[in-house]
């Protein structure tokens, strides 16, 4: 069985990492400094789903603390808690997902620039949904489709 958010996710190739910078007019070392930080160079886990940070605290608010007493590994007021990253993030989520599928969905940070959920119709897309499907594409198309709505 494929796992959930698995895309089609490849490296980004050097001629799509120039036409998003050229349209965002920003650096490849800007870029570079970002991923390095927020993804550790890479949007995507071995296992092609893309990088993802669950927020407890960002679950909490969602749902207003509704989840806080019987699932607080996944719901708090305080942030922290994150554990290893990787592929445990995708427990979290998905343990937050049998609670409240969008909220966890906009309580994650997502891919290459590590989005948060919640700014998903900030970032242009409809909700949080269809952002999290194009996060599951290829790095160039995501860098590209955010350039796009920023000229």
């Amino acid at each position: 069985m494929a796992l959930e958010f698995t895309g089609d996710g490849l490296p980004m190739s050097a001629d799509g990492l120039g036409k998003g910078c050229d349209r965002l007019s920003i650096e490849a070392a800007d870029v570079w400094t970002v991923l390095t930080v927020e993804t550790k160079g890479c949007g995507f886990l071995p296992d092609r789903r893309p990088q993802i940070l669950f927020e407890r605290h960002i679950f909490h608010r969602e749902t207003g603390g509704a989840y806080d007493e019987t699932a607080p590994e996944v719901s708090n007021a305080s942030a922290g808690g994150y554990g290893p990253g990787g592929a445990h993030q995708y427990d979290r989520l998905a343990q937050a997902i049998q609670l409240d599928r969008t909220a966890a969905l906009r309580s994650a940070s997502w891919g290459i620039g590590q989005v948060m959920g919640f700014n998903s119709t900030a970032a242009g897309y409809s909700d949080v949904e269809t952002m999290v499907a194009a996060y599951e594409w290829v790095y160039s198309t995501i860098f590209d489709l955010e350039a796009e709505k920023r000229t």
